[in-house]
């Protein structure tokens, strides 16, 4: 079963750009892809843009909340949001890395990391 890695934070973003800074790759004017912040933290590697979700609302909620609608929530979202729960977070911003997106340490993102969850894709 393919993993999705998620985090949160609160209070670090003014905007859905400065999000998108902190986690999609700059490219050069050659078109050369220049790592982003969230790529270096993570060490982010087999890079699939279409399958790294965030959310950004106005104030903190719970993580429930906070990534209503996600990808594949049927099979992770509980056991995420009770890891959330027991860990206190209350968020404004959220990042969901699905496969095939690979972290080699996750735990080093700036962002708070709440865990990973294996999902079914059926």
């Amino acid at each position: 079963m393919p993993i999705v890695h998620v985090f949160a934070c609160s209070g670090r973003f003014p905007g859905r750009e400065a999000l998108q800074a902190y986690v999609a790759p700059a490219y050069t004017d050659d078109g050369d892809a220049v790592p982003s912040p969230f790529f270096l933290e993570t060490g982010l590697t087999r890079y699939e843009p279409a399958c790294i979700e965030s959310a950004l609302l106005p104030a903190p909620v719970p993580l429930a909340q906070l990534l209503d609608g996600v990808s594949y929530a049927d099979s992770w979202l509980a056991q995420a949001c009770a890891d959330a729960q027991a860990q206190g977070v209350l968020a404004d911003t959220s990042v969901c890395v699905f496969a095939p997106n690979q972290l080699a340490h996750p735990q080093c993102s700036s962002l708070h990391y709440v865990g990973s969850y294996r999902y079914r894709v059926d």
